[in-house]
């Protein structure tokens, strides 16, 4: 899969177990994009980090129509959530990046986005009460 933002082929979408909705930045341009059933679409960090609720949720409502148009209601949901508790359970190789700290990605990423926006009021209150 490519990054919507930049066309990266680094997005390990193997990653996020079927029937999961996960939003995740780009290894390359740190852009977020949400994953859903081997689709990725791209969100838009400033309407996310800074839009007013209304802009938040009419550019959500966008996504979820994507999902929607892509068949997603046609999924098989009884038979993907059916039997035992693994079919909900993360890989074990996720639970294993996780034990292991904050990855270099989550480093950068915070570095070159978050870091910077410590110093706005607005943001500091939006992200930290």
């Amino acid at each position: 899969m490519n990054c919507p933002h930049c066309q990266s082929e680094e997005l390990k979408t193997s990653k996020v177990p079927k029937g999961v909705v996960a939003v995740m930045p780009c290894p390359s341009c740190s852009e977020l994009v949400v994953f859903f059933q081997k689709k990725v679409i791209a969100l838009d960090r400033a309407i996310i980090e800074n839009g007013s609720k209304d802009e938040r949720k009419h550019h959500l409502a966008d996504i979820i129509a994507e999902f929607l148009d892509s068949g997603f209601l046609d999924t098989d949901w009884q038979s993907m959530f059916s039997g035992t508790s693994e079919s909900l359970s993360l890989r074990e190789d996720i639970k294993d990046e996780e034990a292991d700290g904050i990855s270099q990605r989550e480093v950068d990423s915070f570095t070159k986005i978050h870091l910077e926006q410590l110093d706005n009021p607005d943001y500091f209150r939006k992200h930290f009460g």
